[in-house]
């Protein structure tokens, strides 16, 4: 494995992890953990370079400085892209692009927190962070491949475009749950017990469509399932698909789980959404795999 697939793995990994960091702030509250400093803690050591020994803060300085090793290790991976794989083009504009999202991941970041964790700027900062997330997944499966990148679409469009379709869902889901993750609304999976609740405001509609969304996306996993078998899908493809369909299936229970501990638990906030996470990289994963016919290999 040469030195630019490495830190695309890596940057890769770490970013998944930044994630459920993320995930764990929020859900434990930790958001607040520095004041409204940023990027330094309120306070704390050293000028707030370091944290003071309080959980809170320590969760948020860890979120905040595993933040800044993903930016430094997405702009080495955009460098080294450059250097050593002139002719991947597409590989190099979206490690560009990666650049660019966390840098204004970074600002929306500090924005949050200037805003008193306001809901609708969370949701913008973990749509970003999918977004990184993805550009990632693609050029990770860019440079695993021995092919140049001048590369010729197999005509598998048709197909992609249902792994694609599989796969924004996926996004959507994700967001409509992030938006109102902290709230509370009893019964499962039906909301407020009932097949069609009293929509008393945006955030009960907004979690009436994700469940809703939810269970349609059962559904459409099975379909694509059905067809990697049909269409004789090459194994990668099939294996992302079944990984998605078994991430999807946890994340439901999980989902579950978020309402019968009244959303209380952030151990649970954090498996639900890097379960979704997951689904979503997936279905990214077999999306460029089919669009641009890659089967993986060592390299």
């Amino acid at each position: 494995m040469n030195t630019t697939n490495r830190l695309a793995r890596i940057s890769l990994l770490v970013t998944f992890i930044l994630i459920g960091i993320g995930g764990f702030t929020r859900g434990s509250g930790s958001g607040y953990g520095c004041s409204d400093r940023w990027p330094l803690c309120e306070d704390g050591l050293l000028g707030g370079l370091l944290p003071r020994g309080e959980y809170h803060m320590l969760i948020e300085w860890l979120h905040r400085w595993v933040a800044a090793i993903v930016g430094i290790l997405i702009l080495l991976t955009a460098v080294s892209i450059r250097k050593n794989l002139r002719n991947n083009l597409t590989a190099r504009r979206l490690s560009v692009a990666a650049v660019v999202a966390v840098a204004v991941q970074a600002m929306i970041g500090r924005g949050v927190v200037k805003a008193d964790l306001d809901s609708d700027l969370v949701a913008i900062h973990l749509a970003i962070s999918m977004i990184v997330i993805a550009l990632l997944v693609v050029v990770v499966i860019l440079v695993s491949t021995n092919r140049n990148e001048n590369l010729e679409t197999t005509d598998n469009s048709n197909w992609s475009q249902l792994l694609a379709l599989g796969a924004f869902g996926s996004y959507a889901l994700l967001l409509l749950g992030a938006y109102v993750h902290n709230r509370y609304f009893s019964g499962w999976p039906l909301v407020n017990n009932q097949l069609k609740p009293e929509i008393r405001d945006h955030y009960t509609f907004v979690h009436y469509l994700h469940r809703f969304a939810a269970g349609v996306g059962i559904f459409y996993i099975a379909f694509l399932i059905s067809n990697a078998k049909k269409r004789q899908r090459p194994k990668n493809e099939k294996l992302l698909i079944h990984f998605a369909a078994v991430a999807y299936g946890i994340n439901v229970l999980l989902g579950a789980v978020h309402v019968f501990t009244e959303v209380s638990s952030s151990a649970v906030v954090t498996a639900h959404l890097l379960g979704a996470c997951a689904v979503w990289i997936s279905l990214i994963a077999s999306t460029t795999m089919s669009r641009f016919g890659i089967t993986l290999s060592e390299n």
